[in-house]
């Protein structure tokens, strides 16, 4: 892709006016800087929980490990029944295999080599508590991204921007990660870890 995709206009404008304010129960900044993009102020709560739930289908797997990270909010000394709270989480897929963040420069250059050319499945799970109503919400979302055939250059070139660590699928789009992709089907922001179109839709239902 020559350049970063763009959230419309549009939907900023929805979400700020949906929800101006809210509670992020997750310590991810890049699901809070595009909460940010979009006007809405955010209150970050990160939730301590052991990301695992013995399942294996992604969609399945993102809204527990979102459920867990939202349960664990609502429990907290910190909740606040009166604001919108959203907790999400984010797996990479390639073949029904999953791919988590690589955890050093060896296997995300792996990764690259693996993803290369190919189609690859982002699936985010979201959980959203609206103010006064029972208990929360639970949707995922799943974009397909494929990559460019990568030479080792820009292989070794991402790897230098050191953009991989911490980042599901090893790479963030909304950075220079986009250099490595050549389309996108689906959401933008599913990619990038949250679905601003199902959060719209939640708070509008």
């Amino acid at each position: 892709m020559e350049s970063i995709p763009l959230i419309e206009q549009e939907l900023k404008n929805r979400l700020k006016r949906l929800c101006p304010r809210l509670v992020l129960a997750s310590q991810s900044p890049n699901r809070r800087l595009t909460l940010e993009e979009c006007g809405v102020e955010v209150i970050t709560r990160p939730q301590d929980i052991w990301e695992i739930c013995g399942l294996t289908n992604p969609p399945d797997v993102v809204t527990v490990l979102s459920k867990q990270k939202m349960e664990s909010y609502l429990s907290s000394k910190l909740f606040n029944p009166d604001i919108v709270a959203v907790a999400a989480d984010t797996l990479v897929s390639l073949d029904g295999k999953l791919l988590g963040k690589p955890k050093d420069e060896k296997e995300a250059r792996a990764m690259y080599s693996e993803m290369s050319g190919r189609w690859h499945d982002v699936f985010s799970g979201m959980s959203v508590y609206i103010p006064g109503r029972d208990g929360f919400v639970m949707v995922s979302d799943k974009s397909s991204v494929k990559f460019l055939d990568l030479s080792e250059e820009q292989i070794d070139w991402y790897i230098s921007t050191g953009d991989y660590m911490g980042a599901a699928g090893g790479y963030r789009i909304q950075r220079s990660g986009y250099k490595l992709i050549e389309r996108i089907d689906g959401s933008f922001s599913n990619v990038i870890g949250i679905p601003l179109e199902r959060l719209a839709e939640v708070l509008e239902s």
